[in-house]
């Protein structure tokens, strides 16, 4: 579980430093740019109804085993030309949505009894691996280039996929009771269950918020007078001090108490943001602890909604697929209205009030 935990982040996320070095080398314009994190949000939302019918179809062993060769294939093609840059990110986007899904179910079927360790532990895995590929990311393309980066982050699905095959080939297998879910039985589920629709939601502008915040940091940090590395920095900073927030909640037992600090630290962040120089670097501290550990307690919210298996999938794709959704028109959206208004105030004062809703939300669907 942890072996593919390390590349459910990745793909997505460690590119956005090299945003400025791709552009001026493949000749694209910031709209392209901008699908490169927007086409794996729409995948991760398509991928997600499809998840649970081929978990069952094909059992975790073998739905691992493709993921992660899809993974390897799509970092490898990315680098060759503009075409395979957007084919390789669209292969990446469907292969991590499929193990959007099955990471949570594993943990259902591994420690039913301990959902939020396992959760925390695998949210924090993922974390460190892709701060770790933010950070380096710069430094290997000028030592090498931006080609070689994106080829490296093959290195951990070939390690996942190794990892995979140590298991039985029928070892996790959801049971006969798991029903398949189609599109049809989906929407069914999100009419009739309201949790499934609050989870839907809580995961969307959630992910929307950190998404968008991925993207555009290091502009909106320049566009306050940072130089691009210090830009590039800050947003590794960002991705970096959200590890230790993953084990936060082996240490929290309240999941409204968490999300009462989550509001602190999403008021506080942003505001942050207007101060320049020290300012920017707590605001990236502050930020990038909350918007993890907000993914953490979104997992944690989907783990604990039932005892059963079937209906933790049936939400799971459900908030993945619509949540996704909904959080891809978010870097787009954001990079138009500061295009409009010409000034970043106005989308961070958008975003501000998406936060405040998001934690609403997330009250509403907290059991403690």
């Amino acid at each position: 579980m942890l072996l593919v935990a390390m590349n459910l982040r990745l793909s997505v996320t460690a590119i956005t430093p090299l945003f400025t070095v791709i552009r001026k080398y493949l000749a694209i314009n910031n709209t392209v740019m901008a699908l490169l994190v927007t086409i794996p949000l729409i995948c991760f939302a398509v991928g997600s109804i499809v998840a649970p019918q081929l978990i069952q179809m094909l059992g975790i062993r073998t739905t691992l085993l493709v993921t992660t060769s899809l993974l390897v294939l799509a970092n490898i093609i990315r680098p060759l030309n503009v075409m395979t840059l957007l084919l390789g990110t669209l292969i990446a986007g469907l292969a991590i949505a499929l193990l959007n899904i099955t990471v949570p179910t594993m943990i259902v079927q591994i420690a039913p009894n301990h959902p939020t360790r396992l959760t925390s532990y695998y949210s924090l895995t993922m974390n460190i691996i892709a701060a770790i590929g933010t950070a380096t990311a710069i430094p290997i393309a000028s030592r090498f280039n931006w080609q070689v980066v994106l080829i490296l982050f093959a290195i951990p699905a070939i390690i996942a996929w190794f990892g995979t095959l140590l298991l039985a080939p029928k070892t996790h297998h959801i049971g006969n009771q798991q029903q398949s879910q189609n599109l049809v039985k989906l929407l069914s589920t999100f009419k009739h269950d309201p949790v499934a629709r609050q989870l839907a939601l809580f995961m969307g502008l959630q992910s929307l918020i950190f998404y968008t915040l991925t993207t555009w940091l290091p502009a909106i940090y320049q566009a306050s007078g940072a130089n691009s590395e210090t830009a590039g920095m800050l947003l590794s900073l960002f991705q970096f001090v959200g590890v230790p927030a993953s084990l936060l909640l082996n240490l929290l037992t309240s999941q409204r108490q968490i999300l009462r600090w989550l509001l602190t630290g999403y008021g506080l962040g942003m505001a942050l943001m207007a101060w320049s120089g020290i300012g920017w670097w707590l605001s990236a501290i502050v930020l990038g602890f909350t918007c993890v550990l907000m993914f953490s307690i979104a997992l944690n919210l989907i783990a604990t909604s039932s005892q059963d298996t079937a209906t933790i999938t049936s939400r799971s794709a459900i908030a993945q697929s619509l949540g996704y959704l909904l959080a891809a028109v978010g870097p787009i959206f954001i990079g138009q209205l500061q295009s409009l208004a010409n000034t970043w105030i106005v989308p961070l004062i958008f975003l501000t009030i998406l936060m405040g809703l998001t934690i609403f939300i997330g009250f509403k669907i907290a059991k403690t």
